[in-house]
């Protein structure tokens, strides 16, 4: 399978479930949307089973790596940057990357949240 974007206005949801070095601000963008100059990610959700891995990158730059635990057992987590009113570090500017390891049965969502 492939990556799925869905696109709304003032934000994307991407389910992540293959490597992708390159998420670009023009993927994100909505028919309805002007130009996408800025994407922050808010939110990250995900289900990972034992030794599965996800990185994510801003334009090549390493910002987090999700790592399942060697238990056996799913490492299930919510990471919610909105309430505080911070976003996943990076530059907000520059593509999205995503690379997986182990992944099958693993999930991940993004919520990015856009501005123009």
């Amino acid at each position: 399978m492939a990556n799925q974007i869905i696109n709304k206005i003032g934000t994307s949801v991407i389910h992540v479930d293959s490597t992708d070095g390159e998420i670009t601000l023009a993927e994100l963008k909505n028919a309805a949307e002007a130009t996408v100059v800025n994407a922050d990610i808010v939110e990250i959700f995900y289900n990972l089973k034992a030794g599965a891995s996800i990185a994510i990158d801003r334009g090549g730059t390493d910002v987090i790596k999700i790592a399942g635990n060697a238990s056996g057992a799913h490492l299930v987590g919510h990471i919610n940057y909105r309430p505080s009113g911070l976003v996943l570090r990076g530059t907000s500017t520059a593509d999205i990357g995503v690379t997986v390891a182990s992944f099958t049965d693993s999930l991940v969502t993004l919520i990015v949240k856009k501005s123009y």
